[in-house]
């Protein structure tokens, strides 16, 4: 089997991610034979190419499905599924450890109380969500709605890791960490959580584009008679 051409492959590439930037559906096999002057079958082996490259796009032979995914796509997911769970389980318990704090200064026995530790447990969740929000919701074009997305659901990501950086940082404090260590721990631990969190995301809508480019031109194939 002849390798598919590489310019060809390039093409193809620029043009779905164009479609994506532009928040349009990513052209299907017949609008890229008539974009690139390619044949069908041409189009089809660098579509096919663009599945086995670092970017994990997928197999676009057949629409791909939670069972049959690239390697590549399996292993990513898996790493970014690993670090969000894990930054955000991390995140929650550090900021649940921070309503202990004043327990040395209190008789022995004493605790924070249930009220107290499950509103520490807000702010990361909050920030898990509103980043959740901003990034995954299709958000419609026009000013009010950037406004709402980035006004809005931008401040309350703001205000909610303000607040669980403070309490991340005084509890690095409390365990005798430097200044320095304490002010980038927290960055380290709620950045883990919101890059998976993006991760996940851009490795969905990759697959998303490839998998309605090949639909888009299936539903282009005349059967015989």
């Amino acid at each position: 089997m002849t390798a598919p051409n590489p310019e060809l492959v390039t093409q193809i590439r620029q043009a779905l991610e164009a479609a994506r930037a532009a928040g349009e559906p990513p052209p299907g096999r017949p609008t890229l034979v008539r974009l690139t002057g390619a044949t069908d079958h041409a189009v089809r082996k660098a579509l096919a190419e663009l599945a086995t490259e670092d970017t994990s796009l997928g197999d676009t032979s057949t629409p791909l499905s939670p069972a049959t995914p690239p390697a590549r796509t399996t292993d990513g997911r898996l790493v970014a599924w690993a670090g969000f769970v894990f930054g955000s389980v991390m995140s929650i318990a550090a900021n649940v450890l921070h309503t202990w704090l004043p327990a040395e200064h209190h008789p022995t026995g004493w605790s924070p109380g249930l009220p107290p530790q499950i509103g520490a447990a807000v702010w990361p969740i909050g920030l898990l969500l509103s980043v959740e929000v901003l990034s995954r919701i299709p958000w419609p074009k026009g000013w009010q709605w950037t406004l709402a997305r980035f006004g809005g659901t931008g401040t309350v990501a703001l205000g909610s890791a303000v607040i669980s950086y403070g309490h991340l940082r005084d509890l690095l404090l409390a365990w005798h960490y430097g200044p320095l260590a304490a002010a980038v721990g927290p960055l380290v631990l709620d950045g883990l959580m919101v890059i998976s969190g993006f991760a996940l995301l851009a490795m969905s809508r990759v697959t998303s584009d490839i998998n309605a480019a090949t639909v888009d031109g299936e539903d282009d194939v005349v059967e015989p008679t």
